[in-house]
């Protein structure tokens, strides 16, 4: 049983309301994925998604909250937890829905192709808008800045990109902490679209901030592990 923190291990820093803000949006684009597909006067089948998942019961409300609009208090959600174990059980359950999702829609869908363009789109879509909201989208950044806007702005986590090349006309970033590097989703049937819909939710992003950069993804290794790469290039 795990033991409650103190008083004051459940008073979330900076640093952790960060964190909470980020899962959020992550968590977001899995709504976009099944607002989608999905009827939106149909919520129930949004929230029958979680009762497959125990790993962190918090999370019914955390999805209630999004439907209902309600604004979400990081230390609310916490209760008796300490704040760092919640946010670590929170990120590993919002990426095994993720994976779920992607499962599901494999081995649901009567037509996988179209549904994987319908899927492909809203990622995209979700991705300039995610920073179009941060950055105003005026999409005319030059490729060093955009990848650093994109490096700071992105949902995935501190240090979850390593900047591997960097000039004025292409740039490589190195994504240490996709889901090929999650124990929990390396086996599932869903990993090679919720890859590929990760990678147009970036596209989405990096339209967003700059209409000449042309971007390529491709599975790499780094010291031994499975990664994502990003090449960006500059077209102008």
């Amino acid at each position: 049983m795990r033991k409650a923190g103190c008083w004051h291990e459940r008073k979330a820093s900076l640093e952790e309301e960060r964190r909470f803000r980020r899962l959020i949006a992550l968590h977001s684009l899995t709504d976009a994925w099944t607002g989608s597909i999905l009827s939106k006067t149909e919520p129930a089948h949004r929230m029958e998604r979680m009762t497959r998942v125990t790993l962190n019961q918090n999370l019914w409300q955390f999805e209630k909250a999004r439907i209902d609009e309600l604004p979400l208090n990081l230390e609310d959600l916490v209760g008796s937890q300490r704040i760092g174990d919640f946010l670590e059980e929170l990120e590993e359950t919002v990426w095994i829905i993720q994976g779920s999702t992607a499962e599901n829609v494999i081995s649901r869908t009567e037509n996988p192709a179209e549904t994987a363009n319908v899927l492909q789109q809203a990622s995209w879509n979700h991705g300039r808008s995610f920073m179009d909201a941060i950055w105003g989208g005026s999409g005319d950044l030059p490729l060093r800045d955009a990848s650093r806007a994109f490096l700071e702005s992105q949902l995935y986590g501190e240090r979850a990109f390593l900047p591997e090349r960097e000039s004025d006309r292409e740039v490589a970033l190195i994504w240490k902490k996709s889901p090929l590097r999650n124990p929990a989703l390396q086996s599932s049937e869903g990993i090679g679209l919720l890859l590929d819909l990760h990678e147009h939710f970036i596209r989405g992003c990096f339209y967003s901030l700059s209409r000449a950069v042309r971007m390529s993804a491709a599975k790499t290794e780094l010291a031994g592990t499975a990664c994502v790469r990003f090449s960006l290039l500059w077209s102008c």
